[in-house]
């Protein structure tokens, strides 16, 4: 992990991407739309590496893809050094391409089987007018040792390499055009935990040597942890709590963020033993029809009626520096507020 004094590298602004909902015999009437991603803000500075988890569902790949515009933003401001890419025309965001890219979450559908690994490398160098012919193979070649796998796999196809391998090339690829920005939407989610682990350590290596950012989109905590140098937690389509790796798994603020670290298991038998689980009541709400007031009420354990469910929480910066979307986080954290075992939170005196 890296942090740089550049300057934020990616701002992103009240994004919002919505998916209409149409209805009628020719699907013509909106009728309502998924509130996918719903007004999220967040930057990352130069050389560092922003971790974005949340359960299933709750927008971040949306985040990801949108940032790169493979989704059109519906509201919002996406800002890539100083530049609203997310006004770009086609022709203009196709010159700032080669400065974003991504990693995709499965390996096996997102390589093309009918080319040829060195094919699938070279394209991007093709596509932008970089390099052809011999040059653009031998730039295949020297990306594929980069990434630990042999030059003569250029001639092979995807299909006889392994998961692991294949998600090697896919880095390659991404790394093709020199970018400054990969956006990693699950990367090791696919893998075995032997590989992931290879996989982590190459991307940190990567990021050392060609001063890479990262937004790196996850839901295994433990791999997000180790690699991340901030976290932003994601739930129904907007951020709740954002804070350094290590501060967020020391001492989460939002009773969401909580809740998913109950789960994570810990290496240590007494300390496993002892410490408190925070389980969830309920499903994951609708997108296309998220609750009043703060999304997680209908599922926290703290819950108090009165404001939770009638006014949305700000994402505000808390006294010690965290920064959390709760009404309450300081009086969760001090105490005063217990969880309820029957998902209604009580006050303590």
């Amino acid at each position: 992990m890296t942090t740089s004094d550049a300057g934020d590298l990616l701002e992103v602004e009240d994004l919002k991407v919505y998916f209409p909902i149409k209805s009628g015999l020719v699907f013509d009437r909106h009728v309502g739309d998924v509130k996918a991603v719903d007004g999220v803000s967040f930057e990352i500075e130069r050389g560092e590496t922003l971790g974005l988890v949340g359960e299933s569902g709750c927008g971040k790949t949306t985040v990801g893809r949108t940032i790169l515009r493979l989704y059109e933003p519906t509201e919002g401001r996406i800002v890539f050094e100083g530049k609203d890419i997310a006004s770009l025309s086609q022709s203009d965001l196709r010159k700032l391409r080669g400065r974003m890219q991504m990693i995709f979450q499965d390996p096996y559908s997102s390589l093309n089987p009918r080319q040829s690994v060195g094919n699938l490398i070279a394209e991007p160098l093709k596509i932008h007018g970089i390099a052809m012919g011999d040059k653009a193979r031998a730039r295949a070649e020297e990306l594929l040792d980069i990434v630990g796998l042999p030059k003569s796999a250029t001639a092979r196809y995807p299909h006889e390499f392994s998961g692991g391998q294949r998600q090697r090339i896919g880095l390659a690829r991404a790394l093709a055009l020199n970018p400054d920005l990969i956006v990693a939407d699950e990367p090791v989610s696919a893998l075995d935990v032997s590989i992931q682990a290879q996989m982590v350590n190459l991307l940190e290596e990567l990021q050392e040597e060609f001063d890479l950012t990262y937004l790196f989109i996850a839901h295994d905590l433990a791999v997000v942890r180790h690699i991340s140098d901030r976290i932003a937690v994601m739930y129904l389509g907007k951020i709740v709590e954002v804070a350094g790796a290590d501060e967020l798994y020391a001492s989460p603020r939002h009773p969401y963020t909580m809740a998913l670290l109950s789960a994570v298991p810990i290496p240590d038998p007494k300390v496993e033993a002892s410490r408190e689980r925070i389980l969830l009541k309920g499903d994951l709400p609708s997108p296309a029809n998220p609750p009043q007031g703060c999304r997680f009420h209908t599922r926290c354990p703290f819950r108090q009626p009165d404001r939770c469910d009638t006014e949305d929480p700000e994402l505000r910066t808390l006294a010690d520096g965290h920064v959390a979307a709760c009404h309450y986080a300081e009086e969760i954290m001090a105490g005063r507020i217990k969880a309820h075992e029957s998902g209604r939170a009580e006050a303590v005196s």
